[in-house]
């Protein structure tokens, strides 16, 4: 083989390594985003629709590093939280008279 294609194989596993690093080590930080957006969810649906208090008396329960991180927003009976953009979100329905459920 030639020069120029053992540097290319070497950083195409070097690529390969810092792919499979990178999803090795955020996978736990994913699982987390997705607990925190449905916990989100479901307890703002219930404070919302369940309580009666507005979205700010509500926003105000989470801890500050929350508020700052979580998008919640409520079309209807549907309240939806989301995190990185929208890339990680959930959602949560007013379920009649069992109150609020996350959907999907």
């Amino acid at each position: 083989m030639s020069r120029k294609r053992w540097i290319w194989a070497g950083v195409v596993i070097v690529v390969l390594a810092v792919i499979a690093g990178g999803y090795f080590g955020l996978r736990g930080q994913v699982a987390y985003a997705q607990i925190a957006t449905g916990y989100a969810a479901k307890q703002t649906c219930s404070c919302l629709h369940v309580s009666g208090r507005s979205m700010e008396s509500c926003i105000a329960d989470f801890p500050q590093d929350a508020r700052d991180s979580i998008t919640v927003t409520q079309e209807g009976y549907v309240v939806r939280a989301s995190v990185l953009f929208g890339a990680i979100s959930a959602e949560a329905v007013v379920d009649g008279e069992y109150g609020c459920r996350v959907a999907g």
